[in-house]
C-alpha cells in the first residue's frame, strides 16, 4: 500500500484506489476505501439524473461504458475487503449470487398485476407485471437477504493487525512492523 494517503479516513485519493487496483485480488482494503469509492460513484452517477429524454445514442454508449468501468473494481475490492476480515475471497460468490437469483425471478415469476419488474440497459427496456405468488415472494426475500449480506460483508469489522492476507492497511504509516508477521493459515 502506498504511503501517500491515509487509509484511516475518507479521501478523494482513496476513492480512486479501486480503479488502480481493479485486477488486484491480493492484499487488504479498508472500509474507508469502500466508502470513498461508493461516494465517488454516487457523485459520478448524479450526473446521469440530469439527462432528459430523448437521450442521444452517444449518452447510452457512455452510460454503458461507465457502468462497465464502475462495476469492474467492485469484485476485487470485495475480495480485498474480505481478506481484511480474515475471510477467503471465495465468500465474494455469496453476494454475486444476486445476479442468477434476479434472472431466476425474472424468468420464472408468473405474470400478474400486483407489481412490476423493470430492466433498463441503455435503449433496452423490459417490463413485466408480476403476480404476488409464494414463489415470487420467497425469491424476493432471498434477494433482499443477499443484499443485506453484501452490505454486511463490505462493512464487517476488520481483523486487527496482520493476518494471512498481509499487514493491517490501517497501520501502513507506522514504524512498528511487529504485526507484519503473517498469521498461520
Amino acid at each position: 500500500m502506498r504511503a501517500d494517503y491515509d487509509p484511516n479516513r475518507l479521501s478523494f485519493r482513496l476513492a480512486f484506489r479501486p480503479f488502480v487496483d481493479a485486477f488486484q485480488f491480493r492484499g487488504r482494503s479498508t472500509r474507508n476505501e469502500v466508502m470513498s469509492f461508493w461516494l465517488l460513484g454516487l457523485v459520478a452517477n448524479a450526473g446521469t439524473l440530469t439527462i432528459s429524454d430523448p437521450t442521444p445514442p452517444i449518452f447510452y454508449a457512455a452510460a454503458i461504458l461507465w457502468s462497465l468501468a464502475w462495476a469492474l473494481p467492485w469484485i476485487p475490492l470485495l475480495v480485498r475487503r474480505l481478506h481484511d476480515q480474515g475471510r477467503s475471497g471465495w465468500w465474494a460468490l455469496v453476494p454475486l449470487s444476486i445476479v442468477p437469483f434476479s434472472a431466476l425471478q425474472w424468468f420464472t415469476a408468473p405474470a400478474g398485476h400486483a407489481a412490476s419488474m423493470a430492466f433498463h440497459f441503455g435503449p433496452l427496456e423490459f417490463h413485466k407485471g408480476v403476480g404476488a405468488t409464494p414463489w415470487t415472494i420467497s425469491l424476493m426475500v432471498v434477494l433482499v437477504a443477499l443484499m443485506v449480506v453484501n452490505v454486511l460483508l463490505f462493512l464487517w469489522q476488520p481483523t486487527r493487525g496482520a493476518n494471512r492476507f498481509g499487514p493491517d492497511p490501517r497501520r501502513a504509516n507506522t514504524t512498528d512492523r511487529t504485526d507484519a508477521i503473517p498469521a498461520e493459515a
